[in-house]
């Protein structure tokens, strides 16, 4: 059998200030906070997060919709991580992404190696070029660059902050009773939290982007059936928990890549209350991001919990 010919893998890199343990973290960690999601996404404008869980590279939609991208092959940090790659297809038609992160100077040099394209046969090259040129790997680095980035005249995060601590030591305290009719149990209460960030999320991504239209709707994340799945596919509420701080972490992140003027970049938002609108207009983005999520929303439903436990 003749063997395939050998296919050039793409080489690109970034170079950040940061060192290697804080760039290896905002790439793994914190990668929802930085991946330009509503173009380079399987879900589009419904897109709401990335995250490597459970071994796995993972896409989730604000209404809850999972895509794997990819498996874990090798994870090493803070140097090394290696993965399978698949962003809408199936495990079997995969190539492989290996990201190496070194020290250089006082700052980071962070390779990414696209390789492993002898697996496709004869649509090997077509394939590989739709990942090479502008809008591609390049592309994707200069925003992981931009989210690794040192924000000392970022807008002060403190309150924010506290809100989301109070909620999840309430969260992780467990012992809740059932919910009174009609109302969400804790679970639920959780699952609604981690689908708001999610999609407030995606809405600081588009913002960085500098994309029109930009819409905040929290009906999706008020829909049981959504929370429920949600719930679900989290297992447990420990595990539930835990992934709702990790997303959490990740909003948080993307946040604080908005300055004062993103910030007061306008959003439509429409906003459900116990099914009636509350709010259906162009706001502020950081009226709802920050100053209604740590003073309104977070606090509302930390005192649900609390209002749970038996």
């Amino acid at each position: 059998m003749t063997p395939r010919p050998a296919v050039p893998p793409i080489l690109r890199s970034a170079q950040v200030d940061r060192g290697v343990e804080d760039a290896f973290d905002v790439f793994t960690r914190l990668i929802g906070a930085w991946w330009p999601l509503a173009t380079h996404g399987v879900f589009g404008d419904h897109s709401g997060g990335i995250s490597f869980e459970d071994g796995r590279l993972v896409e989730r939609a604000v209404d809850g919709r999972v895509s794997v991208w990819g498996e874990v092959l090798a994870w090493e940090p803070p140097h090394r991580i290696l993965f399978t790659w698949h962003p809408g297809r199936d495990e079997d038609d995969a190539s492989e992404v290996e990201v190496r992160f070194a020290r250089d100077g006082v700052g980071t040099r962070v390779e990414l190696e696209h390789r492993g394209w002898e697996a496709f046969g004869e649509s090997a090259m077509p394939r590989r070029r739709g990942y090479v040129g502008p809008g591609a790997w390049g592309h994707v680095l200069d925003h992981f660059a931009d989210g690794a980035e040192e924000r000392p005249e970022a807008v002060n995060l403190s309150v924010l902050d506290g809100a989301y601590a109070a909620f999840f030591e309430e969260a992780e305290r467990g012992g809740f009773g059932p919910p009174p009719d009609g109302e969400w149990d804790a679970g639920q209460v959780v699952a609604h939290v981690a689908l708001n960030d999610l999609a407030m999320t995606a809405v600081a991504q588009a913002i960085v982007q500098g994309r029109g239209e930009l819409v905040f709707a929290n009906e999706v994340c008020q829909d049981r059936a959504v929370l429920d799945a949600f719930v679900q596919d989290a297992g447990d509420l420990s595990q539930l928990v835990a992934r709702a701080r990790s997303i959490s972490a990740v909003a948080r992140a993307a946040t604080a890549r908005l300055d004062r003027s993103r910030l007061a970049t306008p959003v439509h938002c429409r906003m459900l209350h116990d099914g009636t609108v509350v709010l259906d207009e162009p706001v502020h983005w950081g009226r709802i991001a920050v100053h209604t999520q740590a003073t309104r929303h977070l606090p509302a439903h930390t005192g649900q919990l609390r209002d749970l436990r038996t």
